[in-house]
């Protein structure tokens, strides 16, 4: 089966990570005490009201998963403020920022015609059957 979620290319410390988002990166970024919502995260970036500390664990999160071990969420959270303090507050970088993670956690059609899959025929006959229940 053909991965689901898009690769995605993120640049730290003058390196490219290539990141292969996956399920299991969602769940661990939006489990345990310190959960994090994707959704969430995205909503207040597309407003206009990027949660900092929250987007630094994301980001964390893909680029220690693409091999950039040293990108701790202090370290990126300091890199966006200063993003967010610079002249033009950064807007152009900010865009890529929520470009990256919604394109990464955003699943993506499957080319297969597998209606098993997550995303497909499966999840939309899953969609009408809780629209008709509710």
């Amino acid at each position: 089966m053909a991965p689901i979620y898009a690769e995605v290319v993120l640049s730290w410390e003058g390196k490219e990570y290539t990141v292969q988002p996956s399920y299991a990166m969602v769940q661990r970024i939006e489990s345990g005490p310190r959960a994090i919502s994707i959704l969430g995260v995205c909503h207040r970036m597309w407003r206009g009201e990027p949660p900092v500390s929250l987007v630094a664990v994301v980001i964390s999160h893909m680029l220690q998963s693409g091999g950039a071990k040293g990108a701790t969420p202090g370290l990126v959270y300091a890199h966006l403020m200063r993003l967010a303090m610079s002249a033009d507050g950064g807007d152009e970088e900010w865009g890529r920022v929520a470009a990256a993670i919604s394109t990464a956690f955003v699943p993506q059609e499957q080319s297969s015609g597998n209606s098993e899959g997550p995303v497909g025929d499966g999840a939309e006959q899953l969609a009408k059957a809780m629209t008709t229940q509710a």
